[in-house]
């Protein structure tokens, strides 16, 4: 008897998941967990992110009783999550019992029908928490929805492969949005201190880029396009030749 497909890697409506996709569903479950915790921390204020230095600090008092965008994300996610463990029989209760319910059922939930759909559903959840308890600098711009009729800002994480477009609901590639926004830039140009290009090309990209390091590129021409601007210590950048650097 022939092996089930599994319908992430086969585009199908229904099956198994494969031993890949049952390793990375175990994974999610288990990051969701963590995410809801300090979701839920800073639905109660426990924790805030601070506007410049990327760390949680412990505010002495709160504007407002909770953070009532957090409370909402934390409702929705919950929402799914008992939206996918009915499907392996377990209805009812709280998000964190149903994740570790989730966790030691394993073998059930990527063997359901809809296992399919429930990966998919976990995955998107997860990457939601994920941005939302990620501060505000560390998330990037992957560039800009591809729908003609959209072209909404697509920001996310830096470890991100698929992209939703919050405007459309259209889902992309990130390679493939980071390619044409590298078209897009092409010919653009920023005037500025390397350390400004440093910070641009990290907010650009994730990635850790510093003024040492742009002077290093300026030095072994690897930005062909640069040239010396007329204001002291300022260059002008082909803002596509920093993004390929970096």
């Amino acid at each position: 008897m022939s092996q089930a497909k599994c319908p992430i890697c086969e585009g199908l409506p229904r099956g198994p998941l494969c031993k890949t996709h049952r390793q990375e569903l175990s994974r999610t479950i288990h990051e969701l967990r963590l995410g809801m915790h300090e979701l839920k921390q800073l639905e109660r204020r426990e924790i805030r992110y601070t506007a410049h230095g990327g760390g949680a600090s412990h505010p002495a008092f709160a504007p407002t009783p909770i953070d009532i965008s957090a409370a909402d994300l934390y409702d929705q996610v919950e929402d799914t999550i008992q939206d996918v463990a009915g499907d392996i029989g377990l209805w009812g209760g709280k998000a964190p019992q149903l994740l570790a319910k989730l966790a030691a059922r394993m073998g059930r939930l990527a063997d359901a029908p809809n296992s399919g759909r429930d990966y998919k559903c976990l995955t998107n959840a997860l990457h939601r928490v994920k941005l939302r308890t990620t501060p505000p600098q560390d998330r990037i711009i992957h560039g800009h929805c591809l729908n003609p009729q959209c072209g909404a800002q697509l920001i996310g994480l830096a470890d991100d492969q698929m992209a939703t477009c919050p405007a459309c609901g259209s889902v992309w590639s990130v390679a493939a949005i980071r390619q044409a926004r590298m078209e897009e830039l092409k010919g653009r140009t920023i005037t500025c201190t390397p350390k400004d290009a440093a910070d641009w090309t990290q907010w650009q990209t994730g990635r850790k880029v510093n003024r040492k390091q742009v002077t290093m590129w300026i030095r072994r021409g690897k930005l062909p396009s640069v040239v010396k601007a007329e204001e002291p210590g300022k260059w002008r950048f082909d803002t596509s030749e920093l993004l390929a650097c970096a």
